[in-house]
């Protein structure tokens, strides 16, 4: 039994040694980037080919400013990036910038009392955005995915403001697939 149980412990502290490692390192990733620029998600207002895109016509102005602050907020709080910031007009000489940005492909706004009093998928919050990451001295997209949250449910039938935290942690994941970072 002492056996099995050294045994264990030995094989636990093999496997915990590489990631003590790693703990010491920079949260920065080493990227060729020295900023990321968050630009607003683009909306085509006029298309009503489904009602996916029927439905993304509908979102607000001010969600949309809302999307584009908690990306910030996060891209920010990851350190990935010397600098995090909304699209400047111009690139400084030589420092290579990364866009991110995108399109909302559907939008569901959610009814949070629905969410809380009939369960079951009902009142769900849809945010669902074609993201693009593009290298602006070139123009050369680096990376493109669809990302898509849902609110389902949540503590008191979740809030607006928690479901687009989650999409901007879903972005993050995306973000740091797409540059190799940890």
């Amino acid at each position: 039994m002492k056996t099995s149980f050294r045994l264990v412990l030995t094989v636990l502290a093999c496997l915990a040694a590489p990631a003590l490692a790693r703990a010491d390192e920079p949260k920065t990733a080493k990227v060729a980037y020295s900023a990321l620029e968050i630009a607003r998600f683009d909306v085509n207002r006029e298309d009503y080919s489904s009602k996916e895109a029927e439905r993304a016509g509908k979102i607000s102005d001010e969600f949309l400013d809302g999307i584009q602050r908690a990306l910030l907020g996060e891209m920010t709080r990851s350190s990935l990036f010397p600098a995090v910031r909304k699209p400047a007009e111009s690139a400084e000489a030589g420092s290579p910038v990364l866009i991110l940005g995108g399109r909302i492909v559907d939008f569901k706004p959610g009814n949070r009392a629905a969410r809380y009093f009939a369960g079951f998928g009902a009142g769900q919050q849809k945010i669902e955005v074609e993201c693009v990451l593009k290298n602006k001295t070139t123009g050369e997209v680096v990376a493109k995915e669809m990302i898509t949250d849902r609110k389902v449910a949540g503590w008191a039938g979740g809030s607006e403001e928690k479901g687009v935290e989650d999409f901007a942690e879903k972005v993050l994941a995306f973000l740091k697939r797409s540059i190799g970072a940890p």
